[in-house]
């Protein structure tokens, strides 16, 4: 990769992540949006069910999972000790208590209804 490509794809998570993931891998996520909500895929390889905190508000979405390490001395060492962490700023408001997960095969899949107004109610003004 480049130098102004490596660049430009740090400069996008930097502004993409709301809070410093400093010391920890940052898993890759897709964000998929459909008619009634957004789906989030993310990638958290080695990573059992017990070991993830997902947190959600109106308009943020945070993932975390702890690194296991293993016994021994590390000859080379590219994962990070902390583990996984990304917090994203959404780009619309969802339903938190709503929001349904599922893990499975190394991705969690997590289901963020959007936050929508159906029908403008009218209101007569006396």
């Amino acid at each position: 990769m480049s130098s102004q490509a490596s660049q430009a794809a740090k400069k996008f998570l930097s502004e993409a992540s709301t809070e410093t993931t400093k010391g920890y891998d940052v898993p890759a996520i897709d964000l998929i949006e459909s008619n009634e909500m957004l789906i989030a895929r993310v990638a958290l390889p080695g990573v059992s069910k017990s070991m993830i905190d997902l947190r959600v508000t109106e308009d943020t979405f945070s993932v975390e999972a702890k690194a296991m390490p293993k016994e021994g001395k590390y000859l080379r060492r590219e994962m990070s000790p902390l583990g996984l962490k990304r917090e994203l700023k959404l780009p619309l408001e969802i339903k938190p208590e709503q929001v349904k997960a599922t893990f499975e095969n190394g991705i969690l899949e997590v289901q963020l209804p959007k936050l929508v107004v159906v029908n403008a109610q009218r209101v007569e003004v006396d």
